[in-house]
């Protein structure tokens, strides 16, 4: 009973997932964008919390620099950093970690954890997936 009572009360402070322009992205995520990335796809929902989601395409060079501004630490082969949880209802979302990706995640003066996965997706080219939301 408690739990229903919870669940409605929290359901209106809740706005859908919507598709995220490339400048509220860059806002959020605080960096830019590879200048040569291509399929961008993006989610952002937000309650309590918020929860942005994007992935794309973009030439080796530029998804690694990327990766390095969102996680300073480096990524960590093989590792999925948590991010195939995030998948749900998102196409083209991870469900497992490709062979040849690798991973990390930061927390962000304590207020924010972003989550980033890196992985081959054809000559030259990586595919990029990255989770960030508030804590």
């Amino acid at each position: 009973m408690l739990l229903t009572l919870l669940s409605a009360a929290l359901l209106p402070a809740c706005t859908p997932e919507r598709p995220v322009s490339v400048p509220e992205i860059e806002a959020f995520l605080g960096v830019t964008l590879p200048p040569g990335h291509r399929d961008l796809r993006s989610a952002d929902e937000a309650g309590i919390d918020r929860l942005m989601r994007l992935t794309f395409d973009a030439p080796e060079a530029e998804a690694t620099a990327f990766a390095a501004r969102l996680v300073p630490g480096g990524l960590t082969p093989g590792d999925d950093a948590g991010i195939t949880l995030f998948g749900s209802g998102f196409d083209g979302w991870l469900t497992a970690l490709p062979e040849g990706a690798s991973g990390g995640e930061v927390l962000v003066a304590g207020r924010r954890a972003r989550k980033v996965v890196v992985a081959p997706a054809g000559p030259g080219l990586r595919r990029v997936w990255v989770a960030v939301f508030t804590l």
